[in-house]
């Protein structure tokens, strides 16, 4: 059987009491990281003054199943990859938290706690007492009980006394709305890109303007088309911050909690969900999924070439930086030390990188497109790379002419998806490429892409690319890079994706929703190298 052991043997106790989980292989269980991979908000959803009708949203829970409390660090991310918006929230032992995405784009952040002004704060649990606001103070309660969430000191805590620096700003009791001079930006960064079907990779792409696709970021102009949406990671960190994912300081502060919480707690706390929430009077529905668990496991060091969640972020910290490491020069790809390393970060803290499972790139799920029944079926994509013009996101590729967009981004030869659709009575037809179980089938192969980091697919209408011979209904096995391309190569080692299934019918109050089958599930952190080898339990 192979299994993680490829590397090295590997079967852990997530939370003392809770179960056990295969790293490197997708199950659903307490994670240090989860995924929403995808949210949607209608636009009068956040402002009633925006026309969008019927009114959609997302919920989301998050759950601490652990007894120990915790940080729970949230990011908002666009469709291009780029973080636009992140906050705090504290969970005690065994606690539940749940919001509404439409409440987070008001800038109602309090998702756990009482709404309070700045100010009256004292203390916050992310250590900041401004209950006297001429004299600020750090003092946060470090440890691991029920009502104690952070780990260590934030670094830059010897900043908190002058108003700046990352411990200062990282709060987790919000202002209400806690963005008010941004709100817009935020707004901006977030709208006007639909979704898009496999064959469309121009046309639906309106995103003209996105704030948060401009280094430094720009403001917003204020107009405001499509809905909202994005999608979330949910990070256990060691202490409050507010530096994103896509940050280095994440790691080389050792913010994200990785090694160091000891033989009775890891951090694998966190389980959660998503619904997806439709208001229409006459055809409204609700459906949903679990919320995509990523476990973190101290074997999963960066530098070593595993591929990891946050790979592409990890590999991009310089080698060496104006900070220091023990005085001497940062090292990173050597040394499992972070820049800063005061005496306020305990050396069982310090880890080389993130050290989360990632995600496959080859999923099987059923599908229904019958014209008759009207039963109908939506995949949710969710995908990740580090991308042919060398960088980490698709601003890029959103702010490049149509000519250029070839040459970047999921629209290249090496992220064509490769596609096998059966019907009910293992009928093929292979939508990319050519071969399978009957060969070629008649009329030419259709290309197809999936051209946004997170997007909604409707298999029923204008599916003709993914479903060229009009089955009612069948399965389909779909690998999310191109044939004959080796997914350890340094081009497509951090190429990842998720599939998320809903079906529904006219009228219906509740849809199904579900995650898609991990067809390459063993293989996941060192994947298999030919394209549609045999899965399964396999040697």
């Amino acid at each position: 059987m192979k299994k993680f052991s490829v590397l090295i043997a590997l079967v852990l106790l997530a939370v003392a009491g809770t179960g056990y989980a295969v790293t490197c292989a997708y199950d659903n269980v307490p994670a240090a990281t989860l995924l929403v991979p995808y949210w949607k908000v209608s636009m009068n959803g956040v402002n009633p003054t925006l026309p969008s009708v019927p009114q959609t949203d997302t919920l989301v829970g998050i759950v601490n199943v652990s007894t120990p409390g915790v940080i729970a660090h949230v990011t908002v991310w666009n469709k291009y990859s780029r973080a636009v918006l992140d906050f705090n929230v504290p969970l005690t032992g065994k606690d539940v938290a749940y919001f509404r995405m439409s409440q987070i784009l008001n800038g109602n952040l309090n998702v756990n706690g009482s709404q309070q002004t700045i100010p009256a704060i004292s203390p916050d649990p992310c250590g900041i007492d401004l209950s006297v606001p001429a004299s600020p103070v750090y003092a946060p309660s470090l440890g691991f009980g029920s009502n104690q969430f952070i780990r260590f000191s934030n670094p830059e805590a010897n900043q908190a006394a002058s108003r700046t620096g990352d411990a200062w700003a990282s709060i987790s009791q919000y202002a209400n709305p806690a963005y008010p001079g941004f709100s817009a930006r935020v707004w901006d960064s977030l709208d006007e890109s639909g979704d898009i079907t496999f064959s469309d990779g121009t046309t639906n792409v309106i995103d003209s303007d996105n704030p948060a696709c401009v280094k430094p970021s720009s403001s917003s102009d204020g107009v405001f088309s499509g809905n909202f949406s994005g999608y979330l990671t949910i990070d256990v960190v060691n202490f409050c911050t507010n530096f994103f994912p896509s940050d280095p300081q994440t790691y080389t502060y050792d913010a994200i909690a990785t090694a160091g919480w000891g033989p009775t707690y890891t951090p694998n706390v966190l389980i959660g969900d998503v619904f997806f929430i439709d208001n229409a009077a006459t055809a409204g529905n609700i459906s949903g999924d679990p919320a995509v668990p990523l476990e973190f496991d101290s074997r999963l060091i960066s530098n070593t070439g595993v591929k990891t969640f946050y790979g592409k972020y990890v590999n991009a910290v310089p080698v060496s930086g104006a900070l220091s490491c023990n005085g001497g020069p940062s090292e990173w790809n050597g040394t499992p030390c972070p820049f800063y390393n005061n005496t306020a970060l305990g050396a069982p803290f310090l880890f080389a990188g993130d050290g989360r499972e990632p995600l496959g790139d080859r999923y099987g799920f059923r599908y229904f497109s019958n014209s008759v029944s009207q039963l109908q079926t939506w995949i949710t994509v969710w995908r990740s790379d580090h991308y042919a013009d060398g960088t980490n996101d698709l601003c890029g590729w959103l702010n490049a002419t149509a000519a250029n967009k070839l040459l970047t981004g999921f629209n290249d030869p090496n992220h064509q998806l490769n596609a096998f659709v059966y019907d009910d009575d293992e009928k093929s037809y292979q939508s990319s490429g050519c071969g399978g179980p009957s060969g070629c089938q008649p009329g030419p192969p259709s290309v197809l892409y999936a051209y946004l980091e997170t997007q909604r697919i409707n298999l029923s209408a204008g599916a003709l690319a993914f479903n060229p011979a009009g089955y009612v209904g069948g399965w389909a096995d779909v690998q999310f890079r191109a044939k004959g391309t080796d997914p350890t190569s340094a081009a497509l080692l951090y190429n990842q994706a998720w599939v998320g299934v809903e079906h529904t019918s006219p009228g219906a109050f509740v849809s199904v929703g579900y995650s898609a089958a991990n067809l390459n599930n063993q293989f996941n952190c060192i994947p298999v190298t030919t394209p549609f080898a045999e899965v399964g339990n396999r040697p």
